[in-house]
């Protein structure tokens, strides 16, 4: 097996489709966020409204190499921001396979229009859909240096084991 990185925007499928594949592939599953919202006993929301960004994106930086340098094989569910902040995008990418979850955006606004949107800092009181395209535009960069890229009806649990088989 390997260490698996999924990459993409709020809303896209990382967690979901994560834990399903690494069930199916009998591997361990790691959320990025749960993992700071354990760290930190509080959400996400509470941890930039209290500590900031900064405190936040810190915290996302030590907990990433935590689980690279503690853990063998794995898929890590990454936050939407991970891999564009510090050198998170290079560790990920020198310590396994990267994947770029690309659902259309439709599907994103979708899925996150169900969910407690208040729980997300970044697109709590804005307009969801124009910060998603304009935080999607900022992201891609970072996104597309992905070691593969998983968009539209692509991006399903089937195709994402086939690949991860396939690579490892």
């Amino acid at each position: 097996m390997a260490k698996v990185f999924l990459l993409g925007m709020p809303g896209s499928g990382k967690s979901t489709l994560g834990s399903k594949v690494a069930a199916n592939l009998g591997v361990d599953f790691f959320d990025l966020d749960t993992l700071i919202e354990n760290h930190e006993k509080c959400s996400i929301a509470e941890i930039f409204e209290q500590k900031g960004e900064q405190h936040f994106r810190e915290t996302e930086r030590k907990l990433l190499q935590a689980v690279i340098e503690n853990s063998e094989n794995f898929i890590l569910a990454t936050g939407g921001g991970t891999p564009c902040f510090y050198d998170n995008l290079h560790k990920m990418r020198s310590s396994g396979i990267t994947v770029f979850i690309d659902p259309s955006l439709e599907s994103i606004v979708e899925r996150l229009s169900k969910t407690n949107i208040d729980q997300r800092p970044k697109l709590k009181d804005v307009d969801l859909k124009s910060t998603l395209i304009e935080t999607y535009q900022i992201r891609l960069p970072f996104y597309s240096k992905a070691n593969h890229t998983f968009s539209g009806v692509s991006a399903n649990e089937q195709s994402l084991i086939k690949y991860i088989k396939s690579a490892i």
